[in-house]
């Protein structure tokens, strides 16, 4: 899923990748905020959760600067 980042060590993207699928339902439960706010809580950086928010709802489908404008606005990275 984050195989395309240079210099992501493995062990890192697979803990971004389990958080993607650990977030999967609080979308549909709770909405954006409630992800930003469970990223936040599991210590994710800013870029971090761009990246993770940007896999969530679909690399394809989202274009970058839609990720950055939810993460940057989110009331928890505020």
């Amino acid at each position: 899923m984050f195989d395309n980042i240079a210099g992501l060590r493995p062990e890192e993207a697979a803990r971004w990748a389990t958080l993607v699928e650990e977030s999967r339902p609080i979308l549909e439960h709770d909405g954006m905020e409630a992800v930003q706010a469970f990223l936040a809580e599991h210590g994710t950086s800013t870029v971090q959760a761009i990246a993770i928010t940007r896999a969530l709802l679909g690399q394809a489908e989202t274009p970058l600067q839609v990720a950055i404008e939810i993460v940057t606005t989110s009331t928890v990275r505020q």
